[in-house]
């Protein structure tokens, strides 16, 4: 007897901890509404743009949609790139976002979803499908001043916009979607979305939201051979076409399904992350990516969406698969930017860990801020916005060393905001040897960062009014001759994060 108690007891455990991963298919049978939205959207022909370029026209010709974009540079099938509408125009001169990984992969301390995959490069420390899903049990922040404390910190800071994870790889919704799983099963419905999206109001930043069209929680999504490196994406060819051509659509319906909800529920959304749509073997032209670009264009007007639809990329494929089309792309994730990719771009990178995942680092790890500002002025210095990652705690609240790294962020923009933040980029990158910002024609500002040693040798082609130290206005000395200013920054100006020397010209 006592022996059938024991093994009662282990099933029932185990019977609890499968509970957590396994699916529920009732969890995601799409309702006839939600259905046929889909459908009217896989099926209706694209448009084509205005004569004005500020809207989209039907098409009457019904060309397919491809995925490709048209010989314009800014024009796709029906859309114009980036959003030419007003409210779209707060973007190029951000400069500064703050990306929030944060989900029930915050109890473990984890790299969110990735983590579940064996043998995994940038997966961090391995956790079984069971035990990553388990934390759903205990994932429930009891306070939601936290958004309101970091974020009002972050905007003090700098900071212009922040971007929430609202729904990662592993399809926990933070906010109680009528589909799929997430806080509507373990945390009685509380909306963490509105919470995070108030608190930015409350702050002053612009509210983006990221969502991962792939949801590897998905009944189909992919088999249980696939969770390991080894054989992770080698699955056989697909049997039956049209089954998974129906399969596709219902897996379509959830993910529009979920982003109206997303584009309707909150107000005004100023920015969408997309972080790749896809359904194994369904062809990339049938992802229809301008068309779902106009679709939530007619939900929220003003908003700008990154390129990453149908582009996916992976820890390992930073380049993604398909063409970079959206109102801004993302082609420097964790690598730092050495061109110019597109009008309207951002580079994403990782704040904590020292190099670590994108989850929560519950040791408080920071790069320094000289490698911030590496990132941050190679970024600004080509024209692009720069959204470093910090990820949450499992109570929502940020490692008290966040706070610390942000007033010394606070500190620095007292004196040297001007030079990074509603600036210009470079006239030149082989004008200087350090990276350059301007203000207007006749303000150029040299920054000289942390690692560099020597001398600074900028072709302003004009003999310059004045050289100064921008931190406080002490002059430098410097030789012009032949339209090249030289100086070198004594140690005594020094500070060894970004001294920023501030050149004016006649």
């Amino acid at each position: 007897m006592k022996r059938f108690l024991t093994v009662l007891l282990a099933l029932t455990l185990c019977a609890g901890a499968f509970a957590q991963w396994e699916i529920d298919p009732a969890d995601y049978k799409i309702s006839k509404k939600d259905m046929k939205v889909a459908k009217d959207l896989l099926s209706a022909p694209p448009a084509r743009p205005s004569a004005t370029g500020k809207g989209p026209v039907s098409d009457p010709q019904g060309a397919d949609c491809t995925g490709i974009a048209r010989p314009q540079s800014n024009v796709a099938d029906g859309i114009v790139f980036p959003n030419p509408a007003p409210g779209a125009q707060w973007y190029p001169s951000a400069g500064l976002g703050l990306f929030l990984h944060w989900g029930i992969h915050s109890m473990l301390g984890a790299q969110p979803s990735w983590n579940m995959i064996k043998g995994y490069e940038w997966g961090g420390e391995y956790h079984t499908r069971q035990e990553y899903y388990a934390q759903a049990r205990t994932f429930n922040p009891q306070d939601s001043a936290f958004f309101e404390s970091y974020l009002s910190a972050a905007k003090d800071a700098g900071f212009r916009y922040a971007v929430l994870t609202t729904r990662h790889h592993d399809g926990y919704a933070l906010w109680p979607s009528r589909y799929g799983i997430g806080v509507k099963q373990y945390m009685g419905g509380r909306d963490l979305v509105r919470e995070y999206v108030d608190a930015c109001r409350k702050a002053g930043l612009r509210v983006g939201l990221y969502f991962s069209p792939r949801d590897w929680h998905y009944p189909g999504d992919r088999p249980d051979s696939e969770w390991d490196v080894a054989t992770w994406g080698k699955r056989g060819p697909v049997l039956d076409s049209l089954q998974n051509r129906k399969d596709f659509e219902k897996f379509f319906a959830y993910v529009i399904a979920q982003l109206e909800e997303l584009l309707t529920n909150y107000g005004k959304i100023d920015l969408l992350w997309l972080d790749g749509m896809g359904w194994y073997g369904i062809p990339e032209q049938d992802l229809c990516t301008e068309k779902v670009y106009a679709w939530i264009r007619s939900l929220q007007p003003d908003i700008v969406v990154n390129d990453r639809w149908a582009n996916i990329v992976n820890p390992d494929n930073p380049a993604g698969t398909s063409m970079r089309i959206g109102d801004f792309t993302t082609p420097f994730e964790c690598v730092t930017p050495t061109y110019v990719p597109s009008q309207w771009w951002e580079h994403c990178h990782i704040w904590t860990g020292k190099g670590g995942g994108w989850g929560y680092n519950s040791k408080g790890l920071f790069r320094s801020l000289s490698w911030f500002f590496e990132e941050f002025v190679a970024t600004r210095s080509l024209g692009g916005n720069f959204l470093p990652n910090v990820g949450p705690s499992p109570g929502g609240d940020m490692h008290p060393n966040f706070y610390r790294e942000i007033t010394a962020l606070k500190e620095w923009m007292a004196t040297g905001a001007e030079s990074l933040m509603d600036c210009g980029p470079t006239p030149g990158v082989e004008l200087s040897n350090v990276p350059l910002t301007t203000r207007g024609p006749g303000i150029w500002y040299a920054h000289v960062l942390g690692k560099f040693k020597g001398q600074v040798s900028v072709r302003t082609g004009s003999r310059p009014v004045s050289v100064v130290l921008l931190r406080n206005g002490d002059s430098v000395d410097y030789i012009y001759r032949d339209g090249f200013l030289n100086f070198r920054l004594p140690d005594s100006m020094r500070e060894g994060v970004d001294d920023v020397v501030k050149i004016t010209l006649e």
